[in-house]
């Protein structure tokens, strides 16, 4: 999205007041806000304004929200916004009735100002890409046209399979030019993403249904990569392996974005008879190498280097510990402002074949709001805990993780946590040999 762009979002509600509160919330986040009281002027507005989001209730006099989703969604026009419907009722068929109507996002009054900035800046980001990718595909369309320009056709196909941006950190004007061991040494952060539970969903899967289901994820998570000014480096299977040259701020705005966006993939999942699913994230920052590997007849782009190997070991984590986003310290050191995020102390690892232990933090936006705010009430607790844990003061850190309420054993990392004390604690493993219990890479 460019800079000197102010998006606009359209609030259709039949209901003045609301109308007026939502217009004021989204004017206070810094975009251009245009209203409507019924289904058929929130039709006449879209035409004439383009907004790019609409916050749409369900309840209007004449059309309703659904009618107007529909219209919009069947309109052949590029330029439609993303519809966010509005319900007073949190219920599943109103969710999975607003999807099918086309709707991108489904929020339940009354809609906490956090999320609502949430969900908009997510997506406003999936629509400055599909925006892009539209003019990009018109323009090829038309380039294809003229039989002469069919070598720029082949450039575009081939940066399919190797990303621009990766030949462009070679020093590179085109793939023309790169050639099998090419390398160059950059520092950038990495970050990894994965599927949980991967194998036992697509045992439920033909190889057709689990191609399908890949793509459909990645569709909706890659653009949240690039966005961010990031590319995507590889696939491995269900994973993602992307990288930032901008660095750790820029990674970290698009793993949040991405545990932002994963309720609303879950709700398109649900509305067509799917299991949700749940992601892992972890994030480093570091010098990687580079490079193209392999034979002069068959060769690809690789990145190599010690902070990848880490990065992979973070998103391994989020499974031990229930956490959605986990970064490593350097990327909290590197980052301009890490007030602005919400961070809690986690552990610290040990990798095979490094002298220091590396301190990990579990990041809390994104999450879901009712984790998020257990975690972040708890944090200071759960700190000096963890402390007095890796102090090998067992006692104290099992006074404090007691503390801790956990009604609805949201926070897996406190149960890892009891779990270890308890070891300590019978005899079973040596307090000092409590950190060799979860080294990593052995």
């Amino acid at each position: 999205m460019k800079d000197d762009h102010i998006p606009s979002i359209l609030v259709a509600d039949d209901d003045p007041q609301i109308r007026e509160l939502l217009k004021t919330l989204v004017e206070s986040f810094g975009y251009r806000a245009v209203t409507a009281g019924s289904g058929e002027e929130t039709l006449e507005v879209v035409v004439r304004e383009k907004p790019d989001i609409l916050l749409l209730d369900i309840h209007m006099p004449g059309l309703d929200g659904y009618a107007v989703a529909e219209r919009i969604s069947n309109s052949a026009d590029s330029g439609r916004p993303l519809i966010v419907i509005i319900s007073g009722a949190n219920e599943e068929l109103n969710r999975i009735r607003a999807l099918k109507a086309g709707a991108s996002d489904f929020l339940a009054k009354p809609i906490p100002t956090d999320m609502l900035r949430v969900r908009l800046e997510s997506l406003l980001k999936v629509k400055a890409y599909n925006d892009f990718q539209h003019g990009y595909q018109i323009q090829l369309e038309t380039v294809l046209k003229d039989q002469s320009s069919r070598l720029l056709a082949l450039v575009e196909a081939y940066c399919r399979f190797v990303p621009a941006e990766f030949i462009q950190q070679l020093n590179k004007q085109d793939i023309v030019e790169v050639k099998l061991g090419d390398q160059v040494l950059k520092y950038m952060a990495v970050l990894f993403s994965d599927i949980r539970s991967f194998t036992t969903l697509s045992e439920k899967m033909t190889p057709q249904q689990t191609f399908n289901f890949l793509n459909s994820y990645l569709k909706r998570m890659d653009p949240l990569v690039w966005s961010n000014d990031g590319f995507i480096d590889k696939y491995i299977g269900d994973a993602i392996m992307a990288l930032f040259p901008s660095g750790a701020e820029s990674a970290l705005k698009s793993g949040i974005d991405m545990i932002s966006y994963l309720p609303v993939y879950n709700e398109h999942r649900r509305s067509c008879g799917y299991d949700p699913i749940s992601i892992g994230i972890g994030i480093h920052v570091g010098e990687v190498m580079l490079g193209t590997i392999g034979h002069d007849r068959f060769m690809q782009g690789t990145v190599i280097s010690s902070a990848v190997n880490l990065t992979a070991h973070l998103e391994a984590l989020t499974k031990i510990y229930g956490a959605g986003l986990i970064v490593s310290s350097d990327v909290v050191f590197a980052l301009q402002d890490p007030t602005r995020y919400s961070f809690r102390f986690l552990d610290q690892v040990q990798l095979k074949g490094m002298l220091e232990p590396v301190s990990v933090f579990e990041v809390l936006d994104g999450a879901p709001l009712a984790v998020s705010d257990l975690k972040s009430a708890t944090k200071e607790t759960f700190e000096r805990a963890v402390n007095e844990f890796h102090q090998n003061r067992i006692p104290g850190a099992v006074r404090l993780f007691a503390e801790i309420p956990d009604p609805g054993g949201l926070d897996g990392a406190l149960a890892v946590y009891k779990r270890r004390c308890a070891e300590a604690l019978s005899g079973a493993v040596r307090p000092e040999d409590i950190p060799a219990t979860h080294h990593m890479g052995a």
